[in-house]
Protein backbone atom coordinates (compact mmCIF):
# COMPACT_ATOMS: atom_id res chain seq x y z
CA UNK A 1 0.00 0.00 0.00
CA UNK A 2 1.04 3.60 -0.53
CA UNK A 3 2.32 6.11 2.01
CA UNK A 4 -0.12 8.68 3.44
CA UNK A 5 -1.19 11.35 1.00
CA UNK A 6 -1.29 14.93 2.17
CA UNK A 7 -3.94 17.11 0.59
CA UNK A 8 -3.15 20.80 0.63
CA UNK A 9 -5.77 22.87 2.38
CA UNK A 10 -7.56 25.31 0.13
CA UNK A 11 -8.04 28.88 1.25
CA UNK A 12 -10.37 29.17 4.22
CA UNK A 13 -13.66 30.61 3.02
CA UNK A 14 -16.07 32.38 5.31
CA UNK A 15 -19.35 30.58 5.93
CA UNK A 16 -22.32 32.91 6.04
CA UNK A 17 -24.81 32.42 8.86
CA UNK A 18 -27.57 32.16 6.26
CA UNK A 19 -26.16 28.87 4.99
CA UNK A 20 -26.70 27.07 8.28
CA UNK A 21 -28.31 28.04 11.50
CA UNK A 22 -25.20 28.16 13.65
CA UNK A 23 -25.84 26.11 16.76
CA UNK A 24 -22.13 25.72 17.49
CA UNK A 25 -19.00 27.68 16.61
CA UNK A 26 -17.27 26.43 13.47
CA UNK A 27 -13.97 24.71 14.23
CA UNK A 28 -11.30 25.60 11.67
CA UNK A 29 -8.48 23.28 10.56
CA UNK A 30 -4.91 23.81 11.71
CA UNK A 31 -3.41 21.07 9.48
CA UNK A 32 -4.10 19.77 5.95
CA UNK A 33 -6.02 16.59 5.22
CA UNK A 34 -4.00 13.37 5.43
CA UNK A 35 -5.27 10.25 3.65
CA UNK A 36 -3.69 7.04 4.94
CA UNK A 37 -3.19 4.15 2.52
CA UNK A 38 -2.84 1.30 5.04
CA UNK A 39 -2.74 -2.45 4.41
CA UNK A 40 -6.09 -3.03 6.12
CA UNK A 41 -8.05 0.23 5.84
CA UNK A 42 -8.26 3.64 4.23
CA UNK A 43 -8.97 6.74 6.22
CA UNK A 44 -8.68 10.50 6.06
CA UNK A 45 -8.04 12.77 9.02
CA UNK A 46 -7.58 16.42 9.77
CA UNK A 47 -6.71 18.32 12.93
CA UNK A 48 -8.87 21.23 14.09
CA UNK A 49 -8.97 23.63 17.02
CA UNK A 50 -5.62 24.64 18.49
CA UNK A 51 -2.30 22.92 19.13
CA UNK A 52 -3.08 23.07 22.86
CA UNK A 53 -6.57 21.62 22.43
CA UNK A 54 -6.68 19.68 19.13
CA UNK A 55 -9.72 17.85 17.79
CA UNK A 56 -9.28 15.27 15.03
CA UNK A 57 -11.98 14.64 12.42
CA UNK A 58 -11.73 11.42 10.46
CA UNK A 59 -13.56 9.59 7.66
CA UNK A 60 -13.12 5.85 7.12
CA UNK A 61 -15.04 4.05 4.34
CA UNK A 62 -15.75 0.33 4.44
CA UNK A 63 -13.67 -1.50 1.77
CA UNK A 64 -16.76 -1.88 -0.43
CA UNK A 65 -17.56 1.81 0.01
CA UNK A 66 -21.14 1.19 1.15
CA UNK A 67 -20.77 2.74 4.61
CA UNK A 68 -18.57 5.35 6.26
CA UNK A 69 -17.34 5.69 9.80
CA UNK A 70 -17.06 9.31 10.95
CA UNK A 71 -14.69 9.77 13.87
CA UNK A 72 -14.20 12.71 16.23
CA UNK A 73 -11.23 12.39 18.61
CA UNK A 74 -10.50 14.59 21.63
CA UNK A 75 -7.35 14.60 23.71
CA UNK A 76 -8.82 13.14 26.89
CA UNK A 77 -9.03 9.80 28.61
CA UNK A 78 -12.19 7.75 28.76
CA UNK A 79 -13.37 4.86 30.89
CA UNK A 80 -12.31 1.28 30.45
CA UNK A 81 -15.47 0.27 28.61
CA UNK A 82 -16.97 1.68 25.43
CA UNK A 83 -20.20 3.64 25.70
CA UNK A 84 -23.05 3.78 23.20
CA UNK A 85 -24.79 7.13 22.78
CA UNK A 86 -27.56 8.61 20.69
CA UNK A 87 -26.22 11.05 18.14
CA UNK A 88 -26.62 12.63 14.74
CA UNK A 89 -24.63 13.94 11.79
CA UNK A 90 -25.74 16.92 9.69
CA UNK A 91 -24.10 18.15 6.48
CA UNK A 92 -26.70 20.93 6.19
CA UNK A 93 -29.32 19.05 4.15
CA UNK A 94 -30.95 16.93 6.84
CA UNK A 95 -30.21 15.43 10.23
CA UNK A 96 -28.90 11.86 10.01
CA UNK A 97 -29.60 9.94 13.19
CA UNK A 98 -26.73 7.65 14.12
CA UNK A 99 -25.79 5.71 17.22
CA UNK A 100 -22.20 6.38 18.14
CA UNK A 101 -19.62 4.39 20.06
CA UNK A 102 -17.33 6.30 22.44
CA UNK A 103 -14.10 4.54 23.32
CA UNK A 104 -10.47 5.05 24.16
CA UNK A 105 -7.55 3.79 22.08
CA UNK A 106 -4.72 2.02 23.89
CA UNK A 107 -1.50 3.99 23.57
CA UNK A 108 -3.39 6.95 22.10
CA UNK A 109 -4.53 9.41 24.78
CA UNK A 110 -7.73 10.32 23.00
CA UNK A 111 -11.42 9.61 23.34
CA UNK A 112 -13.03 8.71 20.01
CA UNK A 113 -16.68 9.14 19.02
CA UNK A 114 -17.46 6.86 16.06
CA UNK A 115 -20.59 7.39 13.97
CA UNK A 116 -21.68 5.23 11.00
CA UNK A 117 -23.66 6.43 7.97
CA UNK A 118 -24.23 4.98 4.50
CA UNK A 119 -22.63 6.17 1.27
CA UNK A 120 -25.75 7.98 0.05
CA UNK A 121 -25.73 10.04 3.25
CA UNK A 122 -21.99 10.63 2.98
CA UNK A 123 -22.41 11.98 -0.56
CA UNK A 124 -23.63 15.27 0.93
CA UNK A 125 -20.12 15.86 2.31
CA UNK A 126 -18.81 16.62 -1.19
CA UNK A 127 -20.52 20.02 -1.30
CA UNK A 128 -21.19 20.75 2.37
CA UNK A 129 -19.35 23.75 3.89
CA UNK A 130 -19.59 22.24 7.39
CA UNK A 131 -20.58 19.10 9.28
CA UNK A 132 -22.36 19.18 12.63
CA UNK A 133 -22.11 16.38 15.21
CA UNK A 134 -24.55 16.05 18.09
CA UNK A 135 -24.72 13.51 20.88
CA UNK A 136 -26.24 13.25 24.33
CA UNK A 137 -22.97 13.57 26.24
CA UNK A 138 -21.06 16.40 24.54
CA UNK A 139 -21.79 19.90 23.31
CA UNK A 140 -22.52 20.31 19.60
CA UNK A 141 -19.43 20.39 17.38
CA UNK A 142 -19.32 21.87 13.89
CA UNK A 143 -16.32 21.42 11.60
CA UNK A 144 -15.45 23.44 8.53
CA UNK A 145 -15.06 21.23 5.44
CA UNK A 146 -12.72 22.01 2.55
CA UNK A 147 -11.40 19.99 -0.41
CA UNK A 148 -13.91 17.20 0.28
CA UNK A 149 -14.32 16.12 -3.37
CA UNK A 150 -10.58 15.45 -3.52
CA UNK A 151 -10.63 13.67 -0.14
CA UNK A 152 -13.49 11.37 -1.18
CA UNK A 153 -11.86 10.68 -4.55
CA UNK A 154 -8.56 9.77 -2.86
CA UNK A 155 -10.37 7.46 -0.42
CA UNK A 156 -11.99 5.71 -3.41
CA UNK A 157 -8.56 5.25 -4.99
CA UNK A 158 -7.21 3.87 -1.73
CA UNK A 159 -10.11 1.43 -1.45
CA UNK A 160 -9.42 0.24 -5.00
CA UNK A 161 -5.81 -0.49 -3.98
CA UNK A 162 -7.04 -2.20 -0.81
CA UNK A 163 -9.34 -4.53 -2.74
CA UNK A 164 -6.49 -5.52 -5.04
CA UNK A 165 -4.15 -6.08 -2.10
CA UNK A 166 -6.63 -8.53 -0.52
CA UNK A 167 -7.50 -10.25 -3.83
CA UNK A 168 -11.10 -9.07 -3.74
CA UNK A 169 -11.64 -8.20 -7.41
CA UNK A 170 -13.35 -10.84 -9.61
CA UNK A 171 -10.20 -11.61 -11.62
CA UNK A 172 -8.13 -12.06 -8.47
CA UNK A 173 -10.78 -14.19 -6.81
CA UNK A 174 -10.76 -16.47 -9.85
CA UNK A 175 -7.08 -17.17 -9.20
CA UNK A 176 -7.85 -18.47 -5.71
CA UNK A 177 -8.20 -22.25 -5.95
CA UNK A 178 -9.24 -22.78 -2.32
CA UNK A 179 -10.92 -19.95 -0.41
CA UNK A 180 -10.26 -19.33 3.25
CA UNK A 181 -12.35 -21.54 5.52
CA UNK A 182 -13.82 -20.68 8.91
CA UNK A 183 -17.07 -19.74 10.62
CA UNK A 184 -16.71 -16.83 13.01
CA UNK A 185 -20.01 -17.55 14.76
CA UNK A 186 -18.52 -20.36 16.84
CA UNK A 187 -16.22 -17.88 18.58
CA UNK A 188 -19.08 -15.95 20.17
CA UNK A 189 -20.65 -16.72 23.54
CA UNK A 190 -23.40 -15.27 25.72
CA UNK A 191 -20.90 -13.30 27.80
CA UNK A 192 -20.01 -11.20 24.75
CA UNK A 193 -23.34 -9.35 24.76
CA UNK A 194 -22.32 -5.75 25.50
CA UNK A 195 -23.98 -4.08 28.47
CA UNK A 196 -24.50 -0.93 26.41
CA UNK A 197 -26.80 -2.88 24.08
CA UNK A 198 -28.36 -5.03 26.81
CA UNK A 199 -29.37 -1.95 28.81
CA UNK A 200 -31.28 -0.61 25.79
CA UNK A 201 -32.78 -4.02 24.83
CA UNK A 202 -31.02 -3.81 21.48
CA UNK A 203 -30.94 -6.84 19.20
CA UNK A 204 -29.78 -7.17 15.63
CA UNK A 205 -28.03 -9.01 12.86
CA UNK A 206 -24.70 -8.03 11.34
CA UNK A 207 -22.32 -9.28 8.68
CA UNK A 208 -18.62 -8.54 8.56
CA UNK A 209 -15.83 -8.44 5.99
CA UNK A 210 -12.73 -10.14 7.36
CA UNK A 211 -9.24 -9.85 5.90
CA UNK A 212 -7.38 -13.16 6.34
CA UNK A 213 -3.62 -13.27 5.87
CA UNK A 214 -1.46 -16.13 4.59
CA UNK A 215 -1.30 -17.66 8.08
CA UNK A 216 -5.06 -17.75 8.52
CA UNK A 217 -4.96 -14.86 10.99
CA UNK A 218 -7.49 -12.05 11.04
CA UNK A 219 -5.74 -8.93 9.80
CA UNK A 220 -8.83 -6.70 9.96
CA UNK A 221 -12.58 -6.70 10.45
CA UNK A 222 -15.02 -4.31 8.80
CA UNK A 223 -18.78 -3.98 9.26
CA UNK A 224 -20.59 -4.74 6.00
CA UNK A 225 -24.18 -4.94 7.23
CA UNK A 226 -24.73 -3.01 10.43
CA UNK A 227 -27.02 -4.36 13.13
CA UNK A 228 -28.47 -0.98 14.05
CA UNK A 229 -26.52 -0.95 17.31
CA UNK A 230 -23.03 0.56 17.45
CA UNK A 231 -22.26 -1.51 20.55
CA UNK A 232 -23.18 -4.81 18.87
CA UNK A 233 -21.20 -4.00 15.73
CA UNK A 234 -18.17 -2.94 17.75
CA UNK A 235 -18.24 -6.08 19.88
CA UNK A 236 -18.71 -8.24 16.79
CA UNK A 237 -15.49 -7.04 15.22
CA UNK A 238 -13.67 -7.20 18.56
CA UNK A 239 -14.53 -10.88 19.01
CA UNK A 240 -13.57 -11.69 15.42
CA UNK A 241 -10.23 -9.88 15.64
CA UNK A 242 -9.28 -11.42 18.97
CA UNK A 243 -10.51 -15.01 18.58
CA UNK A 244 -11.28 -16.04 15.01
CA UNK A 245 -8.92 -18.26 13.04
CA UNK A 246 -9.17 -19.53 9.47
CA UNK A 247 -7.58 -21.96 7.12
CA UNK A 248 -5.97 -19.55 4.65
CA UNK A 249 -6.80 -19.34 0.98
CA UNK A 250 -4.52 -21.06 -1.57
CA UNK A 251 -3.78 -20.36 -5.21
CA UNK A 252 -3.54 -23.02 -7.95
CA UNK A 253 0.13 -23.66 -7.07
CA UNK A 254 -0.76 -24.47 -3.46
CA UNK A 255 0.64 -21.22 -2.11
CA UNK A 256 -1.20 -19.49 0.75
CA UNK A 257 -2.47 -16.06 -0.28
CA UNK A 258 -4.25 -13.08 1.25
CA UNK A 259 -8.02 -13.11 0.92
CA UNK A 260 -11.27 -11.72 2.29
CA UNK A 261 -14.22 -13.50 3.86
CA UNK A 262 -17.79 -12.23 4.16
CA UNK A 263 -19.20 -13.78 7.30
CA UNK A 264 -22.61 -15.38 7.61
CA UNK A 265 -25.05 -13.33 9.70
CA UNK A 266 -24.03 -12.84 13.32
CA UNK A 267 -27.33 -12.64 15.21
CA UNK A 268 -27.66 -10.94 18.58
CA UNK A 269 -30.74 -11.90 20.61
CA UNK A 270 -31.61 -11.33 24.26
CA UNK A 271 -32.96 -14.55 25.73
CA UNK A 272 -35.71 -14.67 28.36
Amino acid sequence: MKAPKYLAAIAVLSVQASVHAQTAPVLQPIKPWVVHFDDTECYAERTYGTSADPVILGFRPSPDGDTYELLVAHRQKTGRYAKQLKGSVDFGQRTIKAWLLRYGVKGFEHTVDKYRIDKSEMAAAATAPTVLFRNEARADERFSLFAMPEVLKTLDQCNDDLRHFWNMTPSEQNRIAKPAVGDVRRYFNAGDYPDAAMDRDQEGEARFLVFVNEKGEVAACHVLKASGSAALDGMGCQVIRERARFKPAYDAQGKAVRSSVVTPPVVWRIEG
